[in-house]
């Protein structure tokens, strides 16, 4: 099928298919779910990389149009979903509303379709908000309807500040066509217009300052939804990111040392602020899910540098590394999720030892990690390499520090979970109650680490199409030839790199063989100065992980987050005066209020 009408009503259809399959069996449902995604998927790799889908529509309105990006972004997306519906047959059966999940969660991916393959603003604006609606329906799904509200509040405002965005290009350009509507934009609207968008591009990304929502949505969110958030959705920030900032005319002065103009030059600083602030935070994370949601926020500042920067080399990192975190964000999730599914926990100082229970898993996540911090041979170490590259050659030092600072910090904050919840000591009351995630669940764990090894050795596929969409956007292509990959200071020869990765890990393995081993013994069989130990938590060197380093900055911490919790007791006392007004017993007084705020709106059209 390769009609994208077809493949949204098919979606749709599907979608009321498995909330009625739910009502039934919660696990029909799922592998229903899980064939329908499938099928989509399919259909986009099959005609979506030949060119040869079909966007003309004759039943549900509005107008599609196939592009590179389009394609690409759909089709990282929809693999996201399909990967984490194999999760479903063994999660839905738990929430309250369990027959609505499956039937949400393939309405969002149809929202996704049609955002990315949309051709005017108007068809983007209603899938974009679709997949809002089916998100915010989604999370409280997970036991937490603060984090739906947080979430919501940051994506309707978000929503807004680009509708406005929309409506001040509509008023310019007189079309609601996105590549011309955004082109024809001059002056005070190109201004507003790139702020709206990059404010919409910011809150959906999770990208600092508008980053509160992220922990509390990716943390508190259904465990199969997780991964969604991370891995997909958040990418659509992304995608609205390059609408602003590659799309709109440069309208701002230009810094003649690095040749950027000034506004994407604050963009990069908001990006490499968005780098540090996720670092720090995810450093002190107790919680395995909101430590990777930080992460999340921290690699949107990545994205946010590369796009900023408008050259091959920084967008070719950028598009790379919006593949490589979606899928290496996707598969660390799953894990965690597997883990959080035979534990019941995802708090990293209660668990320990998981790898002797769940060995595949940790494999899994082992590998994802590599890949999130940017580390040979996986794909992240591409990405941040091209992005790394872009901004030397700009002589940015600033952000060049922020970048490679990211890196670092990622490297610490992905081993806590690894030294703590895999390799830790084994916690008694695990020893007999848990075991490996079943066949399903490992499907696509494998198959998402497999993709982390391919983006990592073999780019030379991926980058080739990315030049394909650079030309879109009137780019120069990079050069990558054969198995060599050409940056602004060297070439990269990523399976050379595995090769000699490979070499060492086998030399390693040979040499753990061969030593003599270490015994193992339970957390109480330990000297402890002649003090009783009463309770094995105290001796889990999960707690406190990196206490010394947290010390430096935990006091300043939450200072932002206190600062949007005030803004929104104002907002919320400002509520408080509007119902007194507005929803008061006396029905003459709300009229008359309302014939005033109406008045004064109009003054001058009366005068």
């Amino acid at each position: 099928m390769n009609n994208i009408e077809l493949l949204i009503l098919l979606l749709a259809g599907s979608a009321i298919v498995s909330y009625f399959l739910s009502k039934l069996n919660n696990f029909v449902s799922g592998v229903y779910t899980i064939f329908a995604t499938m099928f989509v998927f399919g259909s986009l790799a099959l005609y979506g990389l030949n060119g040869n889908l079909d966007p003309t529509i004759s039943i549900i309105g509005g107008s599609f149009q196939v592009t590179y990006m389009g394609t690409f972004f759909a089709l990282v997306v929809s693999f996201v979903y399909l990967m984490v519906a194999f999760f479903h047959p063994y999660f839905t059966d738990k929430y309250e509303y369990k027959d609505s999940y499956n039937f949400l969660f393939l309405l969002s991916l149809a929202g996704v379709l049609g955002t990315f393959y949309a051709s005017n603003f108007l068809t983007m604006f209603f899938f974009f908000e679709l997949i809002v609606w089916t998100s915010m329906f989604l999370i409280p799904l997970g036991k937490s309807k603060k984090a739906a509200v947080t979430y919501y509040g940051f994506s309707v405002a978000g929503s807004f500040a680009m509708l406005l965005g929309i409506l001040i290009m509509r008023a310019e350009a007189g079309s609601f066509g996105i590549a011309a509507g955004l082109a024809s934009l001059s002056g005070t609207n190109a201004v507003i217009v790139f702020i709206t968008f990059l404010l919409a591009g910011i809150a959906k990304l999770g990208s600092f300052p508008l980053h509160i929502w992220l922990p509390e949505a990716h943390g508190n969110a259904p465990h199969p939804f997780s991964p969604v958030l991370s891995g997909a959705l958040v990418k659509l920030g992304a995608f609205v990111a390059v609408l602003a900032l590659i799309r709109i005319p440069t309208f701002s002065v230009e810094i003649d040392a690095i040749a950027l103009p000034l506004a994407q030059y604050i963009v990069a600083i908001l990006g490499s602020l968005s780098i540090v602030f996720g670092t720090l935070m995810a450093i002190k994370e107790d919680d395995a899910k909101k430590l990777i949601a930080y992460s999340s926020m921290s690699h949107g500042g990545y994205i946010l540098v590369a796009f900023s920067l408008m050259n091959s080399i920084a967008l070719t990192g950028g598009f790379y590394h919006i593949l490589a975190h979606a899928i290496a964000s996707a598969a660390a999730f799953m894990a965690i999720g597997a883990v959080a599914r035979q534990t019941g926990t995802v708090k990293i100082s209660d668990l320990g030892g998981m790898i002797h229970k769940m060995p595949l898993t940790y494999i899994v996540y082992l590998v994802a990690i590599i890949s999130i911090a940017g580390i040979p041979p996986m794909g992240g170490f591409i990405s941040k390499w091209l992005i790394f590259q872009a901004v030397i050659n700009k002589g940015m030092i600033l952000v060049g520090v922020a970048v490679f600072f990211g890196s670092i910090g990622s490297f610490l904050y992905v081993f806590r979970p690894l030294a703590a919840l895999f390799l830790g000591q084994e916690l008694s009351r695990y020893k007999n109650t848990v075991k490996e995630a079943p066949i399903l669940m490992l499907i696509p764990m494998i198959i998402l680490t497999l993709a982390n090894i391919y983006t990592g050795v073999m780019p030379n596929g991926i980058i080739q199409y990315i030049n394909q969409i650079l030309g879109e956007l009137g780019y120069a292509p990079v050069v990558s030839n054969g198995w060599e990959l050409y940056g602004n200071y060297g070439v990269l020869n990523p399976g050379l790199i595995a090769i000699v990765f490979g070499v060492g890990v086998v030399v390693a393995f040979i040499i753990f063989i061969l030593l003599k081993k270490s015994r193992p013994v339970g957390l109480m069989d330990t000297y402890t100065a002649a003090n009783f130990v009463h309770n094995e938590q105290l001796l889990h060197y999960a707690t406190d992980f990196y206490a010394p380093l947290e010390r430096l900055y935990e006091k300043k911490s939450h200072m932002l987050q206190k600062f949007f919790e005030n803004l929104a007791y104002k907002v919320k006392e400002i509520g408080k005066v509007a119902k007194t007004f507005f929803m008061n017993k006396y029905l003459e007084l709300t009229i008359l209020f309302i014939t005033l705020i109406t008045l004064f709106l109009l003054w001058g059209e009366i005068l």
